[in-house]
């Protein structure tokens, strides 16, 4: 486990540790036991995408802000100046 990558704190990020070796069908299976959704997968259309990029900036979340050190900071800029 990586308790030392700079990343953890700026994605909020949770490690752990399980028995189970497959997560996903485990979830899935609860979830149809207990008619509950626990995962969702939500598409957004590419035609929304600078909107939102920009919402999450407003936000204070950028590439930049995620991921820490010259991959993050080149991501922003590339997002920022080189608009796809």
């Amino acid at each position: 486990m990586a308790f030392n990558n700079s990343r953890l704190v700026p994605q909020q990020a949770i490690s752990s540790v399980t028995n189970v070796d497959d997560i996903e069908g485990y979830i899935f299976t609860r979830e149809l036991q207990q008619g509950k959704k626990y995962l969702q997968v939500i598409d957004l259309p590419v035609s929304i995408r600078k909107g939102v990029m920009q919402e999450l900036s407003l936000m204070g979340i950028t590439a930049g802000s995620l991921f820490p050190g010259l991959d993050g900071a080149c991501e922003q800029l590339r997002e920022r100046y080189f608009d796809l």
